[in-house]
């Protein structure tokens, strides 16, 4: 089945399929709408395969995503925050020769195009009409036209890490997208009679997916939020049109769990769906007294897997609260260990998934995809564990993305930027708790010799080069970075303190911990330890004298190697051997 397939098999439906403020579109309406801006764009010049969008969340980001797939194009949606230096930069590695936009997008293109040396075509949906920004020629295309026929070829090329030297796209095909949407409408029982109101961006997998191709695919209903976010207003528009569900970030719950605290009564709305974040269990408690008639399904998935993987359903929700839930159907989800094999229940290990769902791959990047999918099977870099019933608990990310709002954001991406401030020998961004966004992102600086500039410097020139969510949110100076035995900047250094250490252990020694949940704990809530730590004998020792120094007992220093963590399988079981039972219950 092809995306195509979704709006003409309700081309003659009069029912609504969409509203957007006081706007409203029937799908018979859309499906014209569509054929209309296609016949129009068949004539415009454009030898690349790929057509960006370049739009807010609207009616008409819908018609400009379907009028592409009815070109048998590929979609490459474009955030409406993205920076001069990144729009460019996908531009060329996307061989982008046509953005779809409207005259306001059109006007914001001007200047973030200005003076660049390609020519490209800039199609008005409000006008009809084509202008163009830019001189010369067009971007190259490397690849020979070919039109998308089959449901293998890729519908829709996603955002997800890189930097504006090296950006990267995840592809998703016909059939990648419509296995989602099929097995999400199993998992949570959807029907034409649903209404979903969307708050998330468009452009992004997670509501790409679940709920815009969905809703569309059963010929549902769909509201499209306008404007910022406010929670009073969020819970007006849920009430008013009656809507069945809604997918949040975190961020946005936690908005609504501290501004509202008597009860909300909502006959129709049957599922609060959210992932893309960290949520404290006590505000999730909360959230569900706040609204007791209606289930919270929490999420886990990823743009590279479709990106739905599995969801906690709410007859599960109290009981396995802190769980992402079982998978969904058709999509199956190991963990293995460091050698690949699978582990054992409440062992944690890398997740890997397989299905219908699983990307065809990162666009021009063979050798990243190659490393990412293996036999069929998509290493995620997250790691968890399977309780004895099958449901999943997340331990922490192997990666380095910070979630903000429920954004990610790439360290290495605001580190590429800052680092072209003349005056900065090094720098490195790590992720600091932050009580509603979940994380920000923190610059420490390094300055070349007898340079001075101050923190508002490097904050206004990120200003400048990133998008608003990825500018840090204080810059830190300091004289030295520390490095891995290797060299590397040692990216969770900040977390690696004497300090953090007594406070880690002290909190380690109350839990059962596998020991990648060790290599957790040592940081914040992720790091390889290897790499990211360098944990080498030497820090061993560092660890070592620490236990000694707070439990003023000693260790059988021939024991004193890489190696010690991995005679047991918990902290816990590490310190009983030296401490003894009688102070472990701290």
């Amino acid at each position: 089945m092809m995306i195509t397939d979704i709006l003409f098999r309700h081309k003659d439906n009069i029912k609504c399929a969409m509203k957007f403020a006081d706007e409203e579109i029937t799908y018979k309406e859309l499906y014209s709408r569509v054929m209309e801006h296609k016949d129009k764009l068949d004539v415009v010049p454009n030898k690349a395969n790929n057509i960006a969008i370049y739009l807010p969340n609207s009616i008409d980001y819908v018609v400009a995503y379907f009028t592409i797939v009815f070109l048998k194009k590929i979609i490459v949606p474009f955030e409406k925050s993205i920076s001069s230096a990144m729009l460019e930069s996908v531009v060329r590695y996307c061989e982008i020769q046509l953005i779809i936009t409207d005259s306001e997008g059109y006007e914001k293109l001007k200047e973030l195009l200005i003076k660049k040396s390609f020519l490209v075509r800039i199609y008005l949906l409000d006008k009809g009409e084509v202008k163009i920004i830019g001189e010369g020629d067009s971007v190259k295309v490397s690849e020979p036209e070919k039109e998308c026929e089959e449901d293998d070829d890729v519908a829709i090329m996603l955002h997800t890490s890189g930097t504006t030297s090296n950006p990267k796209r995840v592809m998703l095909t016909h059939k990648n997208l419509m296995s989602n949407v099929i097995a999400h409408v199993q998992s949570l029982g959807l029907n034409h009679y649903d209404c979903t109101l969307i708050v998330l961006p468009m452009c992004f997998g997670y509501c790409n997916t679940s709920q815009l191709l969905v809703h569309l695919y059963l010929g549902a209903r769909i509201v499209i939020y306008k404007g910022e976010f406010f929670s009073r207003k969020f819970i007006q528009i849920l009430e008013k049109e009656k809507c069945t569900n809604t997918t949040c970030v975190p961020s946005m719950l936690m908005l609504i769990a501290t501004g509202k605290q008597k009860k909300i009564i909502f006959p129709n709305l049957k599922y609060i769906c959210f992932g893309g974040g960290y949520m404290a269990i006590e505000q999730l408690k909360m959230l569900m007294n706040i609204f007791p008639q209606t289930g919270f399904v929490q999420t886990y998935g990823q743009t590279e897997a479709g990106p739905r993987v599995t969801c906690l359903l709410p007859e599960d929700s109290i009981r396995k609260i802190g769980s992402v839930g079982k998978p969904i159907p058709g999509v199956k989800v190991k963990i293995v260990n460091e050698q690949g094999n699978e582990t054992q229940y409440e062992e944690s290990g890398e997740i890997i998934v397989c299905g219908n769902s699983i990307m065809k791959g990162y666009y021009k990047q063979e050798e990243i995809t190659s490393k990412t999918i293996k036999d069929g099977w998509l290493y995620t870099g997250d790691i968890g564990y399977f309780d004895r019933e099958g449901f999943l608990y997340l331990v922490g990310r192997k990666r380095n993305v910070i979630i903000s709002g429920g954004l990610n954001i790439y360290p290495e991406e605001i580190e590429e930027v800052i680092q072209r401030i003349p005056e900065v020998k090094e720098v490195v961004v790590y992720p600091e708790k932050h009580s509603l966004l979940g994380e920000v992102p923190v610059a420490q600086v390094v300055l070349k010799k007898e340079q001075a500039i101050k923190a508002k410097d490097v904050i206004e020139f990120a200003q400048i080069h990133l998008e608003t969510h990825k500018v840090p949110s204080k810059v830190l100076f300091c004289n030295s970075l520390e490095k891995t035995m290797t060299g590397k900047i040692r990216r969770k250094n900040f977390m690696y303190s004497k300090e953090n250490l007594k406070k880690i252990i002290a909190k380690v020694c109350r839990l059962e911990l596998s020991e990648d949940e060790i290599i957790n704990c040592l940081s914040k809530e992720e790091c390889d330890l290897k790499e990211e730590l360098g944990f080498d004998s030497l820090i061993m020792v560092e660890l070592v004298v620490e236990i000694e120094t707070q439990y003023n007992i000693e260790f059988d220093m021939n024991e004193l190697d890489i190696n010690v963590l991995k005679k047991f399988t918990s902290l816990r079981k590490l310190v009983e051997k030296y401490i003894g039972e009688s102070q472990n219950g701290m």
